[in-house]
């Protein structure tokens, strides 16, 4: 996960190629080196009918990268996939890289879960409740990203189904006015009371299941 800079660190730095892929699939941290490719011990995977099947991860490359190399150009993936965004909203990616199902993307997609723990991320940074976004490449170094919108569970988690392998890079939103905050000049998330006229960062979606997770990309934060 991106580590905040003490300071001087602007929202564009989290999103340049140089950070990215320095916190993107290698081995060190919570990722490791296998015969079989780059894993992740804070993710696993299932198909329709509960089986597990492996999943490894590529880093992103350099034409996906380009196409998220700024914080506006994420905001306009999000306004592209319908969502409202203010104008005082925060990006911040807690994660990215090319996520394979090894044995091929199950038929109805592959059901992840993301351990959000592991990644150290913490309920002082994100609650239970709480809204993250997946983005997902539709196709490799195309720039169109589809945005899927999952709820945290209780035990710090989100589920997310996909359908493709592909780029990935798991968003969470931050504005002025909601539980959490970015203060930009020591780059620390804060907690604090929404404000009476602004409306939180959750998004609408049109269906969740019971594990707490996938909605389609509509709905406004």
């Amino acid at each position: 996960m991106t580590t905040f800079a003490a300071t001087g660190w602007t929202n564009d730095d989290l999103w340049s190629p140089d950070t990215l892929k320095a916190d993107g699939p290698h081995d060190g941290g919570y990722w490791d080196e296998t015969p079989n490719g780059i894993v992740g011990y804070f993710a696993s995977a299932k198909d329709a009918k509960g089986h597990k099947v492996d999943i490894s991860w590529r880093q992103l490359s350099d034409k996906t990268l380009a196409s998220i190399n700024k914080e506006g150009k994420v905001a306009e993936i999000f306004e592209k996939n319908g969502y409202n965004v203010p104008d005082d909203t925060d990006f911040i990616p807690l994660l990215n890289g090319d996520i394979v199902f090894d044995e091929g993307v199950p038929a109805g997609g592959g059901t992840v879960t993301f351990q959000l723990a592991d990644l150290g991320v913490n309920s002082t940074e994100v609650k239970p409740g709480d809204t993250l976004y997946v983005m997902q490449e539709t196709r490799p170094g195309s720039g169109v990203w589809e945005v899927y919108a999952a709820t945290v569970g209780q035990g710090l988690d989100i589920v997310v189904t996909l359908p493709r392998n592909g780029a990935l890079v798991l968003v969470k939103t931050l504005s002025d006015g909601t539980v959490i905050s970015l203060d930009k000049t020591t780059g620390e998330v804060i907690d604090r009371k929404p404000a009476d006229n602004v409306a939180n960062n959750n998004a609408k979606g049109t269906s969740t299941n019971a594990s707490g997770a996938t909605s389609p990309k509509t709905g406004e934060f």
